[in-house]
């Protein structure tokens, strides 16, 4: 019996879940991948994008859909009726499931005032020429806005614009109580040096308030002199009308990525109510929820449960650094100069990076 599975989501949570049900899924299993955006974006690469680099990755989402044997509806998810199991779109109406697997990202939310904006690919070309247009001496401060847990795109912005401006003042502003301190002690002894070496002036412990008249104003009373001040926003969940959500639109799961009183749906990524946002990580959710659904659909695997493990490489704008966190380990915290993990690059997911590196036909 066939079972009509729909993906909604175009990011790397949407494509490993793909990849993952292609496995795990019993025989004649019905894939729909839902998603607005014509292309699937490598978000981590966008920090080269924004500072002067080439342009991030691009994939062509309808062939992905084709090549994996999927249908693709280029439309947005804009509810969900989990009783009849039904998800409604702005264009094509309703769209029958047996699961749903939502993986539709976060939106960026409230930013800090007076501060320009960078939440990826949307943000890069206004983030790269505002820093053109600041001067080789300018004063460039890159600050968290409060409830950003996924900071390693402001340290890779500060060191690139560092190594390509030997005369700017760059600096950091981040409510971490250090550097990178979601990777544990070891790698953010690493990022700090990092910072450090490029002469990169590090304020951490420290909660932005608002950026005018060229000063940066911190919630302790100081400030920061500036030119220009780049800001990650905090992000917002997508608030899916009929899916359970918190008070900031995410979406609450389980250790299988269940949605919380929502038969049949699962959900993973950022657009779920787990704190770190990252791409690594959405993958791994994406395979747990994967097994859990195949497993409900009759096939012969075992749910595991999610254990997450944190990796990611900071780009330098000399060699970068690959940092690793895992409590599984038997070294939790690691940095090194050479790869931590198969199939190295930005994308810390074997799957998904060996199935890109293999489709480079599929770019746009």
């Amino acid at each position: 019996m066939s079972a009509r599975v729909l993906i909604a989501g175009g990011g790397i949570g949407a494509l490993a879940g793909a990849l993952a049900l292609r496995e795990y899924a019993p025989p004649g299993l019905e894939l729909t991948l839902l998603s607005p955006a014509p292309a699937l974006v490598l978000a981590p690469e966008t920090v080269l994008e924004a500072t002067g680099g080439p342009a991030a990755a691009r994939y062509e989402l309808a062939a992905i859909a084709a090549d994996i044997g999927a249908e693709h509806v280029p439309d947005a998810l804009e509810a969900v009726d989990v009783e009849p199991r039904l998800a409604g779109t702005r264009r094509h109406g309703l769209l029958g499931y047996d699961a749903l697997l939502l993986a539709v990202g976060a939106r960026p939310g409230p930013t800090l005032p007076g501060a320009l904006r960078f939440a990826g690919s949307r943000d890069a070309a206004a983030v790269r020429a505002a820093i053109d247009a600041a001067g080789e001496r300018a004063r460039l401060v890159f600050a968290a806005a409060p409830g950003v847990g996924w900071t390693l795109p402001l340290y890779e912005l500060a060191l690139l614009v560092a190594a390509q401006r030997p005369d700017a003042s760059v600096g950091v502003v981040t409510p971490e109580p250090r550097p990178a301190a979601a990777f544990g002690p070891v790698a953010a002894r690493e990022v700090a040096r990092r910072l450090a070496a490029a002469r990169v002036e590090v304020h951490s412990g420290v909660l932005p308030e608002s950026f005018e008249d060229g000063a940066l104003w911190l919630a302790d009373g100081a400030s920061l002199d500036a030119d220009l001040v780049v800001a990650l926003p905090q992000p917002a969940g997508p608030a899916v009308p009929g899916l359970p959500s918190d008070a900031h639109g995410f979406v609450p799961v389980d250790r299988y990525g269940r949605v919380h009183g929502a038969p049949g749906v699962w959900a993973a990524g950022d657009a779920t109510h787990r704190p770190l946002k990252q791409g690594g990580r959405a993958a791994q959710q994406a395979e747990v929820a994967a097994r859990a659904l195949a497993a409900e659909l009759g096939a012969h695997v075992i749910p595991t449960p999610y254990r997450p493990a944190l990796r990611g490489v900071l780009l330098t704008g000399r060699a970068p650094s690959y940092l690793r966190h895992s409590t599984a380990s038997a070294v939790p915290s690691a940095a090194s100069a050479r790869p931590l993990w198969s199939a190295p690059g930005k994308i810390a997911d074997g799957r998904v990076a060996r199935y890109l590196a293999a489709h480079q036909a599929l770019r746009i």
